[in-house]
């Protein structure tokens, strides 16, 4: 078998020549790439290769032409419908074509112009995790339909994926890590008034919310039972509380059009942050989540029930604080402002003493200021 042969093979659907050359250019070395210039073509060479474990294709061509997502999702062969689906966003692409895309079982997305770590960092991913589940477990595939299987085991592994990715960059970087479950109040009554498909309109109405309210780079998994996890990436404890309390707020006066009836759900949530250490552990945090989540139902419901690791979390280091800000998240360094700028006063004090910059005035203003703001925080 050539070397080519023995790599994995990756569908690439692009009409733009350069979109599809850069793609190339940075996935060849670990794939064997397979082109299509437009839908239609793409779905011939998905029908006759089955050694193809993952499809990377133009946010446009994959819903708006020849229904190509749908086919894959919707295809007889559990392999086909089972196939993890990268795609690509441009900068004039809608946010409505993307949430459509994730409905219709997009696995996962990439914002053009990308990195070429990023961009085979995902490949890789989703390949690995394609392959694994061919290996472990043909039996169940064949079994499950495609919709159960991109519901329960592909959005699973990956956000379990997700999750040890972000906890092991937040470990190397001493950056702040917060998971997030949400489940629905009252589900058995929810249940015993509504059959099961009333009852899965619901849940699905409850999922769009959740979808709507989230950031770009947060994550989020349908685990059953109506109960969903999130993840959010670099943020600390305060600010992942405060996304999991908008949510909320935004169920509760949000009612599920069922036939003629406007049904008002609510939603409970638990919060683990942490300060991210070697000794972090991912399910030790989702067994806390748990617990966490059955204080708040048991308390009532509509609430959110948060636990951390030390109270040093809600500290983001300096080089975190500079990518949030390069990327343009800084709502959650809000609470981390004076501490990030104590932290580097004795940098500017030793700049200042090499460079002879004039600030030691400056720099004694500012740590009064910071004395003063600290004695007035309620905390």
């Amino acid at each position: 078998m050539s070397e080519q042969k023995e790599k994995p093979t990756i569908l690439l659907v692009a009409s733009s020549v350069q979109s599809s050359r850069l793609v190339s250019k940075h996935l060849q070395e670990h794939f064997a790439l397979l082109t299509a210039e437009d839908a239609e073509a793409a779905w011939d060479l998905l029908l006759q290769d089955r050694e193809i474990v993952l499809v990377i294709c133009e946010l446009e061509l994959m819903i708006n032409q020849f229904g190509l997502l749908e086919r894959i999702r919707s295809a007889g062969d559990s392999w086909l419908a089972a196939t993890p689906v990268l795609l690509l966003v441009g900068e004039n692409d809608a946010d409505a074509g993307r949430e459509l895309a994730f409905q219709m079982g997009a696995t996962d997305f990439i914002n053009m112009p990308f990195a070429s770590s990023e961009l085979t960092a995902r490949a890789r991913l989703h390949a690995n995790l394609y392959l694994q589940q061919s290996m472990e477990s043909p039996e169940e595939l064949e079994q499950v339909s495609a919709a159960n299987l991109l519901q329960q085991l592909s959005q699973t592994n990956f956000f379990n994926s997700r999750a040890h990715q972000e906890l092991s960059f937040a470990q190397r970087h001493r950056g702040n890590f917060s998971l997030c479950k949400l489940k629905l109040d009252n589900i058995k009554s929810i249940m015993q008034s509504f059959d099961k498909a009333k009852t899965t309109t619901i849940v699905k109405g409850v999922a769009g919310i959740i979808q709507q309210s989230l950031r770009t780079e947060d994550t989020v998994c349908y685990l059953g039972n109506a109960e969903f996890y999130l993840l959010y990436p670099a943020t600390n404890g305060i600010g992942a509380t405060d996304g999991v309390n908008r949510i909320l707020k935004r169920v509760a006066v949000s009612p599920i059009r069922i036939d003629d009836m406007q049904v008002k759900v609510t939603l409970s949530g638990a919060v683990y942050s942490c300060l991210a250490t070697d000794d972090s552990d991912l399910e030790q945090i989702y067994a806390q989540l748990g617990v966490n989540l059955e204080q708040a139902q048991a308390a009532g419901g509509k609430r959110v029930v948060s636990s951390s690791e030390s109270s040093q979390d809600h500290r983001v280091s300096v080089d975190r604080a500079l990518k949030l800000i390069e990327q343009g998240s800084t709502d959650e360094l809000t609470a981390d402002a004076a501490p990030l700028l104590r932290s580097i006063l004795p940098l500017l004090d030793f700049a200042d003493g090499v460079l002879k910059l004039g600030l030691r005035s400056v720099n004694s203003k500012l740590r009064e200021k910071l004395d003063i703001a600290s004695e007035s925080d309620p905390k």
